[in-house]
């Protein structure tokens, strides 16, 4: 008897060219991510000031009825630039419809996460078969690094589902000759690069990918695949449009902050070239697969070298492997199509090829790729433009040891080596996996923070101090915006919080307040009558009544 849902399975396994065991695996793993990224989403995040920023920005937008012209600040030694503004008008929409609740755009966050799942299983998949497209997806979705990237709000967290759908248009233009996919690959580049200004680095593998694909086959193609490169340029120039606008009528101050950032000396490195271009090939390969060096810095490095090891080995075996195969082709085959060896061999010099471009123009061209910084400030966002390939490559190199060789003891014992490390990095991950409750308690702590300090001000004028100013009090300030609790200056105010941030003060906030209320002229004429953590243990807030 035939069932209309299994029908229906079949019809769209067979449209994607997967078996219905196939899909039914990759399903398996989309909801496995799903399950990894959602659970416990409201209290999954952090939230900090960042957080507070974004929000802010986005309740203005919704507020004025217009979308941004800036994205987030990145702030530099010398200058201020900012991040793409598409970043915010992605995410507009969950804010609208969560009324501000910032829960509702981490979960857009967390959707858009799970499209890398998907898109790296399509592009491993039409390289090395379903071996290559199953590992790949289900590292993607168990990724410690991708989840972590998922669950709170920021800027970097739209790279890898950008770059995700980049590397697919590009691929999908040069593996089936259809010039439209450039459309795609350059919406995709736009997302990633104005998520994060470091992820503009993208633009170099494409063009080289963009420029193999105009050079191949007869003159009308090459027209084709030329308007379908100029339609995709225009379109990522699009995405840029208000900043274009506001740079001719302000001097190119967005474009002089750049230009700044680059020739500022502080943004230069003392270490060699060469140990540069190491450090970062060993970091941008074992980040999405084992979250080094943000997490377990020490005790992770020669994990972090052998997975890189293994990678760059693992790619290389892969490479003369196709090739001693092209060389033993049937020269009596049709040259009508190219035979699935040569499309393989192809995708993985392809995916070899952008890795190293990506890795070489990272570590030469931004210090912080190459170095960990002091106190744990996290750098990552510079080089998460490059997780899906890396995926995808771990992908491309199981699929090779799964295949079946004459020697069934060969075969036997390639595929043990292969599970064995998939079962090494899924130990690795889960043990090293995002908290399912955020230390600073996310955002319910600080909803919680502000109605204690609306509580303690009783209607009185308000202020609200940051006593380290750099960092800002964001924090706290969007949910007392959201309660429409309105703030006036420290000097016209009977009521002032301050907020003390040990992390970055290092010292008492005893010591801190004091300073601050004698410096304002607080010190005799208030009295403390709250103080309590905000969240994470290291960010208290004070509350001080000026006496009557």
């Amino acid at each position: 008897m035939n069932v209309p849902g299994r029908r229906l399975g079949g019809d769209i396994a067979a449209r994607l060219g997967a078996s219905a065991i196939e899909l039914a695996a990759l399903i398996a793993i989309f909801l496995t991510g799903a399950a990894l990224r959602l659970v416990n989403l409201p209290v999954r995040g952090g939230w900090d000031s960042d957080q507070g920023t974004e929000m802010l920005a986005m309740r203005a937008a919704l507020a004025a009825g217009r979308l941004p012209t800036f994205g987030p600040a990145a702030i530099s030694v010398s200058s201020s630039f900012h991040h793409g503004a598409l970043y915010y008008d992605i995410l507009l929409p969950a804010a609208w419809l969560g009324n501000g609740d910032p829960t509702w755009v981490v979960a857009e966050i967390a959707l858009l996460s799970l499209i890398v799942i998907p898109i790296t299983w399509w592009i491993a998949r039409s390289i090395a078969g379903p071996a290559a497209g199953l590992t790949t997806a289900f590292l993607a979705a168990i990724s410690a690094a991708l989840v972590g990237y998922a669950t709170f709000i920021w800027n970097p967290d739209l790279v890898q589902p950008g770059a995700a759908v980049a590397f697919l248009g590009a691929w999908q233009a040069l593996r089936t000759g259809r010039a439209a996919w450039w459309g795609v690959a350059a919406v995709g580049a736009a997302v990633a690069t104005q998520a994060h200004i470091a992820a503009a680095v993208i633009v170099l593998p494409l063009a080289v990918a963009f420029l193999v694909d105009l050079r191949r086959g007869p003159a009308r193609r090459r027209r084709r695949t030329a308007l379908w490169g100029l339609a995709g340029a225009l379109i990522f120039v699009a995405t840029y449009l208000p900043v274009i606008f506001h740079e001719v009528g302000n001097n190119f101050s967005e474009t002089r902050g750049v230009l700044a950032y680059f020739s500022d000396p502080n943004s230069t490195s003392t270490t060699g070239p060469l140990l540069r271009l190491i450090f970062a090939m060993i970091r941008l390969l074992a980040w999405p697969l084992t979250r080094w060096p943000m997490v377990d810095r020490n005790g992770g490095v020669m994990v972090a070298f052998m997975v890189a090891t293994a990678i760059i080995m693992g790619l290389v075996w892969r490479l003369g492997v196709t090739a001693r195969t092209a060389a033993a082709a049937d020269p009596s085959a049709p040259a009508s199509a190219p035979s699935t060896s040569a499309v393989e061999r192809f995708g993985i010099r392809l995916i070899g090829c952008w890795l190293f471009i990506l890795i070489f123009a990272l570590s030469l061209g931004l210090h912080a790729v190459s170095e960990v910084q002091a106190g744990e400030l996290p750098t990552e966002q510079y080089h998460v433009v490059v997780d899906p390939l890396v995926f995808i490559a771990v992908g491309l190199i199981a699929a090779g040891l799964w295949r079946e060789l004459p020697k069934r003891w060969l075969t036997t014992t390639r595929r043990a080596v292969a599970l064995i490390a998939l079962a090494a990095l899924v130990a690795w991950n889960a043990g090293h996996m995002p908290a399912l409750t955020s230390p600073d308690g996310g955002w319910p702590a600080a909803q919680a923070a502000a109605t204690r300090v609306e509580q303690d001000a009783a209607g009185s004028p308000t202020a609200l101090v940051p006593l380290f100013a750099e960092k800002g009090s964001d924090a706290y300030l969007y949910p007392l915006t959201r309660d429409d609790f309105a703030l006036v200056s420290p000097a016209n105010a009977r009521v002032v919080i301050l907020l003390c941030d040990t992390y970055w003060l290092k010292v008492s906030c005893d010591m801190a307040d004091a300073q601050w209320l004698t410096a304002n002229g607080w010190g005799e004429a208030s009295t403390r009558v709250d103080r309590f953590t905000a969240g994470a243990p290291y960010r208290i807030l004070s509350v001080y009544r000026r006496a009557s």
